[in-house]
């Protein structure tokens, strides 16, 4: 059986690797999110898009029609880290873009290690998007990072395949926590999807972040920041609980709000 502990220990780790279990799961808006939230607590953050088949770290920044050199360039020797990275529009947080086609064995964990070492001088850390699932590129990420978060919804298939991608992470010797994506407060008040405390005694790992399910896009007012600043605060400090997204579900109006959401709001 793994060994669950509460006791927070990735802010001591430079680079951490985010990956998921299945794709569509959001892995990449909470990379960047996640980025976005502890570069506003001061830190220095670098994003590394290690997702070489369906890169789009860089789309849902905004910068794609700014790179110039990525990670590929880098590692063949045509430029410098510091010439790859794009700067966002927050302040201490960069991009290390994808490469856009095949690379070959030049990618290989070790590499991507060099990389890291190198960003680690600057940064205090750097978010790997990993591809989802658990082939070589899982592989080659995991493998060249310090830690690991998991990202998952609160639905069977997911948690299942989770737990697989927990139990490979283990076996690297990583402890992983876990971030639920896309949580409806109300099904989580009516206990028709499972809870935070129910998934971390199912999969034995922590529940670092809890975010709700959105309309809205990266970049866009209808994403919510508070989820990801939690999360980030949960990180760096090791301080605070995922928020709790059934409260306004509970009593009296949280029950009105339910059935107004129900039947659809007003007409």
């Amino acid at each position: 059986m793994r060994n669950f502990s509460r006791r927070l220990i990735i802010h001591y780790v430079k680079s951490i690797v985010i990956t998921s279990g299945k794709g569509g799961v959001g892995k990449t808006t909470v990379t960047a999110y996640l980025g976005r939230a502890l570069a506003s607590l001061g830190s220095r953050v670098a994003l590394l898009d290690a997702d070489f088949g369906l890169n789009n770290l860089d789309v849902a920044l905004g910068l794609e029609a700014r790179v110039t050199y990525d990670i590929a360039d880098v590692i063949e020797n045509r430029c410098r880290v510091r010439q790859a990275l794009l700067e966002t529009d927050v302040r201490n947080l960069y991009l290390l873009p994808s490469a856009h086609g095949y690379l070959g064995e030049h990618v290989t964990a070790q590499n991507l290690r060099l990389v890291l070492n190198s960003l680690a001088v600057t940064f205090d850390y750097t978010l790997v998007d990993c591809p989802a699932g658990i082939e070589a590129g899982f592989n080659r990420a995991v493998g060249a990072c310090d830690g690991a978060i998991v990202v998952t919804t609160p639905h069977i298939s997911a948690l299942r395949d989770a737990n697989k991608v927990i139990a490979l992470l283990c076996s690297y010797g990583k402890q992983p926590t876990l971030v639920i994506n896309r949580v409806r407060g109300d099904l989580l008040a009516g206990g028709k999807i499972p809870g935070r405390e129910d998934i971390e005694r199912v999969l034995k790992v922590r529940v670092d972040g809890m975010i709700p399910e959105t309309d809205g896009v990266y970049g866009s007012v209808g994403m919510p920041q508070a989820p990801f600043e939690q999360l980030a605060r949960r990180i760096h400090f090791g301080t605070g609980e995922p928020l709790d997204l059934a409260a306004d579900y509970r009593g009296f109006f949280g029950r009105l709000r339910n059935k107004f959401k129900k039947n659809g709001g007003a007409k």
